[in-house]
C-alpha cells in the first residue's frame, strides 16, 4: 500500500514526522514498512502509553547507503533506567511481529 503526502486516517497521523515527505517517499520505497510500523504502534502505545512520540527519516552519516526511520519515545529523564527496560522489551515484541516482509525490520529503530 503507498501512502500519499495527504493522507488521512493513517498510522503516521499518530506521529509527529520530524521530515515528513521523506519518510513518506522511504515508506513508499520499502513495502512492508509502513505495515511494521502499523503493527508495532499499539506496542509502543502498551509499553508508553504517557509518551509522545515522532518519526525522523534518517541517513547514517558514517555508512554508505544505510537509511532508516527512527521512531523516537519522548520519555522523561526521572524514569530513563526503567523506560530502556521496557524498551528492550518493545524492541523483542517488535522482533516477534508477523509482517509480509520482514526484510523492514532493520529499517525502523526505536529509542527513547
Amino acid at each position: 500500500m503507498l501512502i500519499h503526502k495527504d493522507n488521512e486516517g493513517c498510522v503516521l497521523d499518530n506521529f509527529k514526522l520530524v521530515n515528513r515527505d521523506e519518510i513518506i517517499d522511504f515508506i513508499n520505497d520499502h513495502k512492508g514498512l509502513l505495515e511494521l510500523i502499523e503493527k508495532s504502534y499499539p506496542l509502543v502505545r502498551k509499553y508508553f502509553p504517557k509518551y509522545s512520540n515522532c518519526l525522523l527519516y534518517s541517513i547514517d552519516p558514517e555508512i554508505v547507503n544505510l537509511e532508516h526511520i527512527m521512531l523516537f519515545i519522548n520519555g522523561d529523564e526521572k524514569v530513563y533506567d526503567e523506560d530502556c527496560l521496557r524498551l528492550k522489551e518493545l524492541e523483542n515484541e517488535i522482533e516477534k511481529l508477523k509482517v509480509s516482509n520482514c526484510n523492514v525490520k532493520p529499517l525502523l529503530l526505536v529509542d527513547i
